[in-house]
């Protein structure tokens, strides 16, 4: 019941949005009849008879350790590989993507594919895959060493199969999405090429994020000159300051609908001291704020701060804010009824993809291209659970209905 509201909230937020701009919904560029061609099952073939190749090249990726900021043998890995598929143009660029240019004509649009090098685990640097089944185990498996092996391997079956592609395509494999899109955000702002599309690989298979989420809230420190348990009656604690600023901002009041409101904040991090016997010194919290509506999260954001300044006075202890904002909310009005959205939709239900859920919600790269104004989109790259945990799993069958999905995207561009 739970999931039939939430999409009958999407599908009226994806009508209100169109109604407001006087857009009408475009067509999707899918046909069953697409995938009977002798073309598409010689795609489908191929990455069948390489499975046992796939699942071992997947492995063999995942195990080297690319934590943000250490990316760069993945990326060196990537660019021989986008070398050895006969791709026109490859090489590392000066943040450290690997980056594969695949050139159609120049009636034809320029599309960004794009799939992080990074993961979420600093310090993890050795890792052994678990196969169990249709489940491999091990941190990084899925976020987003999946949407890599689904890039590659979707490149490979193309050439396999003779494609000559009308649309130019740049397939990107970037640093520092974990960290705030530092990658993708770099590349587009290196270039003056102006881009018709960006699909940006990463989460699960099924979502479909075509609006960029509003990053806010940040780290939020308290100081006081500290003393001994003893001599401590009187003395400004920054620990208190921490539990009471906490408290009140887990009572801001924040929308949850209707969807073009959501609102969500979450307390990450919290720390302070550095023994038990004395009173600290620094203390500090960490918020995540996110938002579909920038001036929503312009309020809450608003809020955390003033709560902050305000708890500091109360403690007579210092403040420091380092805040988060550099990724603001933005939607691009009529994306849901794009064409591109309605494809990849149309494409998930033909492949019978379960739980397909179109959103606004994005906190992926393809923020960074609706942040600049370029139709874009999310794709899901497997099913898989214990995300940015050192138990992640990643389902294989769903990677292989992924990379059908990725390929009759861009056979439907063509």
């Amino acid at each position: 019941m739970k999931k039939y509201i939430r999409f009958i909230c999407l599908t009226l937020f994806s009508l209100l949005i169109l109604s407001s701009t006087g857009l009408q919904a475009e067509e999707s560029l899918f046909n069953p009849e697409m995938v009977n061609t002798s073309f598409v099952q010689k795609l489908f073939s191929f990455i069948e008879k390489n499975r046992e190749k796939v699942i071992k090249e997947w492995i063999f990726l995942t195990e080297i350790p690319a934590p943000s900021g250490y990316e760069h043998k993945r990326a060196n890995y990537m660019k021989k590989q986008f070398e050895a598929a006969g791709l026109d143009e490859a090489y590392v660029d000066s943040s450290g993507n690997a980056v594969g240019i695949w050139k159609g004509s120049s009636q034809g649009k320029k599309i960004i594919i794009s799939a992080h090098l990074d993961t979420v685990f600093q310090g993890v640097w050795e890792i052994k895959v678990k196969r169990e089944g249709n489940i491999l185990k091990a941190p990084g498996i899925g976020d987003d060493t999946a949407s890599l092996i689904n890039l590659l391997w979707s490149i490979r079956a193309l050439k396999q199969a003779g494609f000559k592609p009308r649309n130019t395509y740049y397939f990107l494999d970037t640093v520092g999405e974990e960290t705030g899109f530092v990658g993708l955000r770099a590349f587009l702002d290196s270039t003056k090429k102006k881009f018709d599309l960006v699909i940006a690989l990463d989460g699960d298979l099924g979502g479909v994020q075509y609006g960029a989420l509003g990053f806010g809230g940040g780290k939020f420190v308290f100081r006081g000159p500290g003393a001994h348990t003893i001599q401590s009656l009187g003395i400004p604690n920054p620990n208190l300051a921490v539990a009471k600023a906490v408290e009140r901002i887990c009572k801001i009041e924040l929308p949850s609908s209707p969807l073009e409101k959501w609102t969500i904040l979450n307390i990450g991090m919290i720390g302070g001291g550095r023994v038990r016997n004395a009173v600290s010194q620094e203390s500090y919290f960490t918020v995540d704020l996110r938002s579909v509506d920038q001036e929503e999260l312009e309020r809450a954001q608003a809020e955390v701060m003033r709560i902050c300044r305000e708890v500091a006075e109360e403690e007579g202890v210092k403040l420091e804010m380092t805040l988060n904002e550099d990724s603001k909310a933005y939607q691009i009005p009529g994306a849901r009824g794009s064409f591109l959205v309605r494809t990849v939709v149309d494409i998930l239900e033909f492949l019978q993809v379960r739980d397909i859920e179109a959103n606004p919600l994005g906190s992926t790269e393809a923020n960074v291209g609706i942040e600049k104004g370029i139709l874009s989109v999310n794709l899901g790259r497997t099913y898989g659970r214990y995300k940015h945990t050192l138990r992640e799993e990643a389902e294989i069958d769903g990677l292989f209905i992924a990379m059908k999905q990725i390929l009759l995207l861009v056979y439907c561009l063509q």
